[in-house]
């Protein structure tokens, strides 16, 4: 149950203790484990599993020796596993008080009946004997080189079918697969962890881009890219190992974090205007920019209509960032801008200034920098200054 806890010699710095849950539940563990655990050599009282660190614990089991002493019980508990001595201190208040120096009327007297009645029963209710099922909650602690329980919680389990007995069997197996066989990982380990599957995403978001360019896709969903061996085998490269409960629904797990991972993917892809969604199609259905017929040719008609106005409108500059869209449309305009010079001739003109059909030297700028109309004016733009009066002009 412990055969890999011996990897974990060196401790976690007590500073990050509260990270792991397990630090501040009552772990629920075998006895056999509990006096195994190493205890911490920064802070006494505190014991490691695995690498997570205990303090308290919950056990269930059979009382198999009993002594009582005048302010506890020492009782020692059997779960099958192991035998571990519990401490129980008696509650003074549940202790006979004297009646002496109170009223002896009759409501009084009955008051106090029942008082006594109802401590004789709390008395019953906790005393330990041997045979009874009890249940331990309380801190660990070593006592005479010897590992016992201080118990804060200790009380007979009502189970004459074994019911609770068996639930527990069901339940300490399951708990040891999912929370304590796991090793407990620093912030280090986890933001390492983080940091390879983000490469991992990242490496697989520029794999889909290269092969819808180079498959020149026009228009995908996202499980056509799921059944891409290429891409797959990239995606599954940096998944985490399953644990020993996984390994029945390993098919499944693994492919919905292969399904996050290329969503994640496809979302890098539209921050950086490769590819959009139209609102009037699919939610699932993503268009490639850069073989977008129809944005293209509305893009181009828009610059060669704009080109035609007599002078082009500054566009207010601002400092907002830049929008998954708005990325779209540069893209696009950077790639109709190049098909529009080369579908028109040029010619220079020094003495026309500001007329229709007058296009500026500024204006053959990168879409990027040029300074577009409030419609066409995307957020981040670098507007570009105008030129001074005499400065050579280009018209269609």
């Amino acid at each position: 149950m412990q055969s890999e806890s011996k990897k974990y010699e060196e401790e976690m710095p007590s500073l990050h203790w509260g990270i792991d849950p397990v630090f501040s539940a009552f772990a629920r563990l075998y006895i056999k484990d509990i006096t195994e655990m190493r205890e911490s050599k920064q802070v006494p009282g505190i014991f490691f599993y695995n690498g997570h660190p205990i303090r308290q614990v919950d056990v269930v089991g059979i009382v198999v020796q009993t002594k009582e002493r005048d302010a506890f019980y020492n009782c020692g508990v059997d779960d099958s596993t192991g035998v571990i001595n519990c401490v129980c201190w008696k509650n003074p208040m549940v202790a006979e008080a004297a009646l002496s120096g109170h009223l002896s009327t009759p409501s009084s007297l009955s008051v106090f009946e029942q008082l006594k009645k109802l401590r004789e029963t709390v008395s019953q209710k906790t005393k330990p004997e041997i045979g009874d099922v009890v249940r331990v909650r309380g801190h660990i602690r070593t006592y005479r080189q010897q590992r016992e329980i201080q118990a804060s919680c200790l009380y007979k389990v009502d189970d004459p079918v074994c019911d609770v007995q068996i639930s527990r069997m069901l339940e300490l197996p399951c708990l040891y697969r999912e929370v304590y066989d796991k090793p407990f990982k620093g912030p280090e380990e986890t933001q390492s962890g983080l940091e390879g599957q983000n490469f991992s995403v990242h490496m697989l978001h520029e794999k889909v881009q290269g092969f819808l360019l180079q498959n020149k896709v026009q228009t995908f969903y996202q499980q056509e890219l799921e059944t891409v061996d290429s891409l797959v085998s990239l995606a599954g490269v940096h998944l985490p190992s399953p644990s020993c409960q996984e390994v029945k629904s390993k098919s499944s797990s693994s492919s919905k974090r292969i399904h996050n991972a290329f969503k994640e993917a496809i979302k890098m892809l539209q921050e950086k205007g490769v590819v959009f969604q139209k609102p009037s199609s699919s939610k699932d259905l993503y268009y490639v920019t850069d073989h977008d017929k129809e944005l293209f040719k509305v893009t181009l008609d828009v610059i060669k209509e704009d080109c035609r106005k007599p002078r082009l409108s500054r566009c207010k500059e601002d400092n907002f960032p830049v929008s998954v869209p708005s990325l779209v449309s540069g893209r696009t305009i950077s790639m109709s801008w190049s098909l529009a010079v080369a579908a028109k001739p040029r010619s220079f003109n020094r003495n026309q200034q500001g007329t229709a059909g007058v296009c500026r030297p500024w204006m053959m700028q990168e879409p990027s920098s040029v300074r577009l109309p409030a419609p066409l004016c995307w957020r981040g733009a670098v507007p570009a200054a105008r030129p001074a009066p005499g400065e050579e002009t280009t018209t269609w």
